[in-house]
């Protein structure tokens, strides 16, 4: 809370009651300087805190090889490698891998905990199994010749020069002796070995294997103890094979899309062919088994789907991003991937006692931070806090809603758009947030309203590029072009449309009011009916300058003439006049904020009897380069007693800095006075209010009787109430004559009486 000073300063009322403002000039005098006091009492810094979002990234982890225990990976950023195990889910790093290069591990699955590498010297191969969980190691050196070994299952796959030229398979494994058991492969009949063995995976003492039959390859099932080759009925291009316990699977397009299922319980018979949803003719598929299931997925880092060969699942997806996978000969799944709340992680895939797959996350891989955020604009608009948060790879803009009560309240998080700069995004319009994008094809400024991304909404393309927004009403915006002799544009932002356009003299919007300040004058302003482009009336300032800066909350108006260093606020309803600081000022709700010296912005409160009251300092506040920093390290709501700040940690703070602010009015209208019933015709009266209301009615009544015909009720409104009537009611058709309309309206920050206005409405019959 902020306390304000025992002893208000006061100063003169600068002006005198006039006329209305529409028919006449009034003048003031503002002469007076406002100066700091010698003391400022430090602003209490409660309210809400955003910090600005970091940028994170995801590391990369690799899966390596698995056993029944556990999962060996490497992290970015880790020393070592990593196990993983899956009785327990902790990670420890294996230091007895350290310095071995990750190209020299085998990706495999081995049943004993094992994890394999190969270093050759001297033209000599030597393979070492290091048990992981019992810290030891086992080494198997392959006779002379012998090159290119593939492993699974402590099995290794070799491929050794003939004298005639080519190649013959050998299968080695650990005999615990110095010379390991090496058996020859015996391949079907006219098929040959490839100079670099394929080896796809095995379970037991069997393993999957690719070899040449003539131009073509052919694919069987290798007995690692016999050596004997058994040939898979396989024709055309194949991929994912896998084998478990009872099948071996494996993806082809050849007859139809799909994963043969060929049954090992029952051989014999033709394989299985399990088509799958694809969305691709030519795409990439890997496929799994877990169970009687496949598990396979589409294309880089498409979902993992869930396919069931019979048995008792359904068809879903079990993760929405799949990275990752290493089949297990025990019927599993290690996969590396992201699940539908965006946690990615290694997870285990298995089956429980009724056949259905259930997800066991072995460890969650958290992001990590690449640089802090660094908020570079912020806008503050009853109850909506905006800011734009610069990251290595992007600008976007972030909001928040902070509540339209008297003290802001964190509320939801709001959609978030790409690239921002200050003066380029402004709350505050019927339509939504505005902001300015660069048109790729002329490099102009295009308007772009809308408060959802995903949706493109409303684009008008404006005469210049580089502008930016000066000010924002419910159905207007103030666009200036760059450059010293810019010109201002006003949109009209519910038919996208400009509809006005002038040399660029200070100039705000009060709603449907254009306030100008005239050119070679003393401070005269003029006020322009938008809706009918006609002088409504005009403020003389004497101020012996013409402003170049105006801002307006419909209640006051502030000027500013920077290089006379003249200032003022003009309250034109009741008449009075305050000094103003001319540099680095925003207008609020009953006071004003400036940046001062150092790292602060000074509160000054303006009382209603022409007095005004010293509310403190905020510190703090973010240094910045920019010539202006209002709307890049700091902000203040015109329509509110709140202000928002970035301080050095690049967090935003909103804080309520004035609690005695305006009551709630009504400050446009657009209300017909006659309705003609029928053709589709409607009633569309609109009302814009001064602040936001926590709930309105509205109730239309017979003009003699005083009967209510209809009664219409909404709910908080940031400041419209629209309403849209055809005539009818629950008893058919209103019946032609005179009505009496009346509005009532609850402010949102409980400051004041509620709001009450009524109007006639003549009803005329089709």
């Amino acid at each position: 809370m902020f306390v304000p000073r025992k002893h208000p300063r006061k100063h003169p009322r600068r002006g005198r009651r006039g006329a209305a403002l529409a028919l006449g000039v009034l003048a003031l005098a503002s002469s007076a300087v406002l100066t700091a006091p010698a003391t400022a009492q430090a602003a209490d810094p409660s309210g809400v805190l955003i910090p600005a979002p970091d940028a994170y990234a995801d590391l990369a982890d690799t899966l390596l090889s698995t056993s029944n225990n556990g999962v060996l990976h490497q992290e970015e950023g880790s020393a070592s490698y990593l196990w993983t195990n899956t009785y327990n889910r902790q990670t420890v790093p294996v230091t007895a891998l350290d310095g071995v290069p990750r190209a020299a591990i085998f990706t495999q699955h081995d049943e004993y905990d094992r994890a394999a590498y190969a270093t050759t010297v001297d033209g000599t191969t030597t393979i070492t199994l290091v048990n992981v969980e019992k810290n030891t190691r086992t080494d198997l050196t392959l006779p002379q010749g012998y090159s290119h070994p593939r492993m699974s299952g402590g099995f290794v796959l070799a491929t050794r020069a003939t004298e005639d030229g080519g190649h013959d398979l050998r299968v080695l494994r650990p005999s615990g002796a110095s010379t390991p058991y090496d058996v020859a492969v015996r391949l079907p009949a006219g098929a040959t070995a490839e100079a670099e063995p394929v080896l796809y995976g095995g379970e037991s003492t069997s393993l999957v294997i690719r070899y040449r039959v003539g131009s073509t390859y052919g694919y069987g099932v290798l007995n690692g103890i016999s050596g004997a080759v058994s040939a898979l009925p396989v024709t055309g291009e194949a991929s994912s094979f896998r084998i478990t316990r009872d099948v071996i699977t494996w993806f082809t397009r050849q007859g139809g899309q799909g994963v043969r299922v060929l049954s090992r319980t029952t051989p014999g018979g033709p394989p299985k062919v399990l088509e799958l949803p694809l969305k691709s003719a030519d795409s990439e598929v890997t496929s799994y088994v877990v169970g009687r299931n496949v598990l396979w997925s589409e294309g880089a880092k498409g979902a993992l789907n869930l396919t069931p060969i019979d048995g008792a699942e359904s068809p879903r997806v079990l993760l929405t991003e799949f990275e990752q996978g290493l089949e297990r000969s025990d019927s599993m799944l290690t996969a590396l991937g992201r699940t539908a709340d965006g946690t990615r992680a290694i997870h285990l895939f298995t089956v429980d006692g009724s056949g259905l797959v259930f997800d066991l996350p072995l460890r969650v891989l958290k992001p990590a931070k690449k640089a802090d955020g660094s908020v570079r604009a912020l806008g503050l608009d009853r109850g909506t806090v905006r800011f734009a948060d610069a990251l290595p790879d992007a600008v976007r803009l972030y909001g928040k809603d902070v509540g339209t009560g008297l003290d802001p309240a964190a509320g939801a998080d709001l959609p978030v758009f790409d690239a921002a700069a200050p003066g380029r995004f402004a709350d505050g319009g019927d339509e939504g947030l505005a902001r300015l994008v660069a048109d790729p094809d002329t490099g102009n400024d295009v308007l772009v309203t809308g408060d959802d991304p995903a949706k493109p909404g409303h684009r008008l393309p404006l005469p210049a590029a580089g502008g930016r927004i000066v000010d924002v009403s419910p159905q207007y915006l103030l666009y200036r072009a760059p450059g010293a002799d810019g010109r201002n544009y006003v949109v009209d932002t519910a038919h996208d449309k400009i509809v006005q356009e002038q040399a660029a003299p200070a100039a705000t919007l009060d709603h449907s009011t254009l306030w100008t300040a005239q050119p070679n004058s003393s401070g005269t302003l003029i006020a322009t009916d938008l809706r009918t482009g006609e002088q409504r009336g005009a403020i003389a300032l004497q101020a012996g300058c013409v402003p170049d800066d105006l801002q307006t909350n419909g209640k006051l108006i502030y000027w500013s003439c920077t290089s006379q260093d003249r200032a003022g606020v003009y309250d034109a309803t009741a008449d009075v006049a305050y000094p103003a600081l001319a540099h680095d000022v925003l207008l609020g709700d009953g006071f004003l904020a400036q940046r001062a010296a150092g790292d602060t912005v000074r509160l000054t409160g303006l009382n209603e009897d022409g007095t005004t009251t010293d509310l403190g300092l905020v510190s703090g506040v973010k240094d910045t380069s920019a010539t202006d920093s209002r709307g890049v390290t700091w902000t203040a709501d015109r329509h509110a007693g709140k202000i928002a700040f970035v301080d050095k940690d690049d967090t935003v703070h909103v804080t309520a800095v004035q609690r005695t602010v305006s009551p709630l009015t009504v400050a446009d209208s657009s209300v017909p006075a006659a309705f003609r019933t029928g053709d589709g015709a409607v009633w569309q009266p609109r009302w814009w209010l001064s602040k936001p209301a926590a709930s309105w009615k509205l109730t239309l009544r017979g003009r003699d009787t005083g009967t209510v015909v209809r009664t219409w009720t909404g709910t908080a409104t940031r400041g419209t109430v629209p309403v849209s009537w055809d005539g009818t009611t629950t008893n058919g058709t209103a019946p032609t004559g005179g009505y009496t309309w009346s509005l009532t309206a609850a402010p949102a920050d409980g400051q004041g009486p509620s709001l009450r206005v009524s109007g006639t409405l003549d009803i005329a019959g089709s």
